[in-house]
């Protein structure tokens, strides 16, 4: 079954709450949960930009503390390419993996990058329609999409610049089945362009395996399907996104959906290899014994996570703690994510490496 089947009686249900009774506009992430609300744009604080030195025309804004950027900068200023899907309301913007998908409803813009879902209308990262003009969150940019800024708070502006990234380039692999019991769209990530090509099979490799392993899972779990129980094909997607591509690092992040006629939660892998061997790097590569960054890193989580979670420092190490590399820093998040997962998205947790090693190192040091 298809993944805006799925949760068609989610949107059904948000149409009547709110007492309306329009369309229903499916995509391949839920809607928000409610209808946007609609912001004055005459009465939030404008952001001055500047792109690579050049003041722009276009103005951010300020709202809710986030800094948002109107996606014609990536337009006009950046140069992406921008096309409109009339029969999903999605506005494509940019091209091959990190290309911004942003489908718009009259619950609010759903917000993707490269088909990957970057959470729920509360998200850092979701994008807002603000009087029929689409903004971008600053966050989005910085950490995902390979921009950075300096925001000068006195003044309220805010100078953005691109990224040095590899001398790679990520492309798209996928696996496709569709039968009575399947229907599967597995992508998965492959790069070319490395020097070392040992290395760049090897990486490309483990991709593949891993794709291959859910693929076989979803063929396997498929052909036990009981149409009188489930009466629609058990779903298989897979989707990724790059969160990092610079200093002789790549970070990228694997969400896995299904469907098998229950409530099925996100299965999430963060991948973050060096380029240099093709080894997967784990947090001790990251934050070496000795250097503090670990016990730094337990500390600033318990911190942030104790109210909601009644997390400490001990149920942390404990617990099943993923990472991967973002343009904020190391970016952390539980294995285990819960069957809603899907509808809201996986909760992270950013911590920069600045406050976790000391000044002046440079935790990429060992993958230039």
């Amino acid at each position: 079954m298809k993944l805006w089947m799925k949760w068609s009686s989610v949107l059904m249900s948000s149409s009547l709450l709110i007492g309306g009774a329009g369309a229903v506009q499916a995509s391949d992430a839920p809607a928000a949960e409610a209808p946007a609300k609609q912001l004055e744009f005459a009465r939030l604080p404008q952001v001055s930009l500047s792109f690579e030195g050049e003041p722009l025309p276009q103005k951010g804004l300020l709202v809710g503390g986030r800094t948002m950027v109107p996606v014609t900068f990536l337009r006009d200023a950046a140069g992406y390419p921008m096309t409109y899907d009339n029969r999903t309301f999605t506005y494509n913007v940019g091209n091959g993996v990190s290309q911004l998908n942003l489908a718009t409803s009259e619950y609010g813009v759903v917000t993707s990058v490269n088909h990957f879902y970057m959470g729920g209308a509360y998200s850092d990262y979701n994008a807002l329609n603000i009087q029929g003009r689409l903004y971008v969150p600053f966050s989005l940019l910085n950490d995902v999409l390979g921009f950075q800024g300096s925001y000068d708070a006195v003044n309220q502006s805010l100078l953005l610049e691109k990224r040095a990234v590899n001398p790679i380039r990520v492309t798209t692999g996928t696996l496709t089945r569709t039968t009575d019991d399947l229907e599967m769209l597995i992508r998965y990530p492959q790069i070319t362009g490395l020097a070392d090509g040992e290395v760049q099979q090897r990486i490309n490799e483990e991709f593949k395996r891993r794709a291959d392993a859910f693929a076989a899972e979803g063929t396997e779990r498929s052909a036990n399907r009981n149409p009188e129980l489930v009466p629609f094909p058990y779903s298989y997607n897979a989707n990724f996104a790059v969160t990092y591509n610079q200093d002789g690092v790549l970070s990228v992040l694997v969400d896995q959906n299904t469907y098998t006629g229950g409530e099925d939660p996100v299965q999430r892998e963060a991948l973050t290899f060096s380029l240099k061997d093709g080894r997967l790097l784990s947090l001790d590569d990251l934050l070496p014994q000795g250097s503090g960054g670990q016990e730094k890193l337990y500390a600033l989580l318990a911190q942030q996570i104790r109210e909601d979670k009644g997390m400490n420092q001990q149920d942390l190490q404990a617990n099943s703690l993923q990472f991967y590399i973002s343009g904020a820093g190391l970016q952390l998040y539980f294995s285990d994510t819960g069957p809603d997962s899907f509808a809201k998205g996986i909760e992270t947790y950013k911590v920069p490496f600045h406050e976790l090693l000391p000044a002046g190192t440079d935790p990429f040091a060992a993958f230039r």
